[in-house]
């Protein structure tokens, strides 16, 4: 996962919310001037904190922040952070980022960022850690990023396991060339039962937009087949041994 990110989201949280001191307490500043405007928040309460502040130049851009922890009646506890920039003409970016424990025992980290600018592009990152108060793990990653005219890529996987011993994993891709139209896709999962079954299947596509699409499908345990679609034609499903 982006960790890089996580580190970064959670020490702005608890930079941000160990500025909120009192034991109850609530504020917000505002200040406008003829180049521009900035304020800013904090607050504390029985279960939690947060500030955060956010400033921004006319016609220039905008930046801003915020992040808080919590720690519920029961156990639990959370922390959280976000930041977010923007400047005409340069594109904008967003980063955010949380852990926390449930009153269980479970825990979860995340971070993710996503970023658009006229000369690169957009893209995506972000990833999720979690463990079950019994046992089970969950992990995630996203991975994408796109180019008007040039194209771009997708990148996304998952693996879990149950405290039962079942597990279960995929992963997706998608790989674009804008200027020819053609592509290629990958999709796949596997699952594992407690009792040791397995399932799943391997799916392979490739197509070229506004023509049609060849995909292949192998499948654990069960025939494997392809279909076949040109524009103008009827789909054909072809089995294979």
């Amino acid at each position: 996962m982006n960790r890089r990110v996580l580190i970064a989201s959670a020490a702005l949280s608890f930079f941000i919310a160990s500025q909120v001191a009192d034991p109850a307490f609530a504020g917000r500043r505002r200040f406008v001037g003829q180049n521009g405007a900035a304020g800013s928040f904090a607050q504390q309460g029985q279960y939690g904190k947060r500030a955060g502040f956010r400033a921004g130049g006319f016609g220039r851009g905008a930046v801003s922040a915020q992040g808080g922890s919590y720690a519920g009646p029961n156990g639990g506890s959370g922390r959280r952070a976000g930041f977010n920039a923007y400047k005409p003409g340069q594109g904008g970016v967003h980063v955010s980022g949380s852990e926390g424990n449930t009153a269980a025992g479970g825990s979860w980290r995340r971070g993710g960022a996503t970023g658009y600018s006229p000369q690169n592009g957009a893209f995506h990152k972000s990833g999720v850690e979690a463990t079950g108060a019994n046992g089970g793990t969950f992990n995630r990653m996203a991975d994408s990023q796109y180019k008007a005219g040039q194209g771009g890529y997708t990148n996304n996987s998952f693996n879990a396991t149950g405290a039962n011993g079942a597990s279960a994993n995929g992963y997706k891709t998608n790989n674009y060339d804008a200027a020819s139209g053609s592509g290629t896709k990958t999709k796949g999962r596997s699952y594992t039962s407690a009792s040791g079954e397995s399932y799943g299947y391997d799916k392979s596509t490739s197509y070229t937009k506004g023509e049609g699409f060849t995909t292949t499908v192998d499948r654990q345990n069960q025939p494997d087949y392809t279909v076949d679609w040109q524009k103008g034609s009827k789909p054909v499903y072809t089995p294979m041994p």
